[in-house]
């Protein structure tokens, strides 16, 4: 099985979306749920890798329940329940550790040159950045794949890409 470790912020989320108060945080996305599901379909594993707050405590898993997706991730790997956060090295082992195969089978995706794309691919994952500033992507390590919109992943990771 191939694995998909997603940020949820700016990820998941429309940045520009009000904060629904009753999460606490951005909604899911409709069409973001909508390739969470394709992706699930297509056989990936889905892991949440998301730093958050502890207070007010950020409940990833009531947004993925609002959106009706939260049934297709495996876990849910969150700052604030791990007691550790991204980039350190114990919080991307332990994404390794849920999806319980090589590295080079999970693929990361979010919003964040150094988080979500450098320290994985220095823990031998792959990386694909979800492009919401051109100045961030010239940050990048050469070959990454950059998307504009998350529903360009399935396509990608589907044709062979990391």
């Amino acid at each position: 099985m191939r694995w998909v470790a997603l940020d949820y912020g700016g990820t998941l989320t429309d940045p520009d979306a009000p904060i629904d108060l009753d999460l606490g945080m951005r909604p899911i996305c409709p069409d973001v749920a909508e390739t969470l599901q394709e992706l699930h379909e297509r056989g990936f594993g889905l892991i949440l890798a998301s730093n958050t707050t502890a207070e007010p405590r950020q409940d990833r898993q009531a947004a993925l329940r609002a959106a009706g997706v939260l049934s297709l991730f495996t876990a849910t790997l969150t700052s604030a329940d791990l007691l550790i956060a991204k980039p350190s090295a114990a919080f991307y082992r332990m994404v390794l550790a849920v999806a319980g195969c090589s590295p080079d089978r999970v693929t990361s995706v979010g919003n964040d040159p150094f988080k979500d794309v450098a320290q994985p691919i220095a823990h031998g994952m792959n990386a694909v950045y979800l492009a919401r500033s051109p100045r961030k992507a010239e940050e990048l390590p050469k070959g990454v794949p950059v998307i504009s919109h998350l529903n360009e992943l399935p396509t990608l990771l589907s044709s062979g890409a990391p």
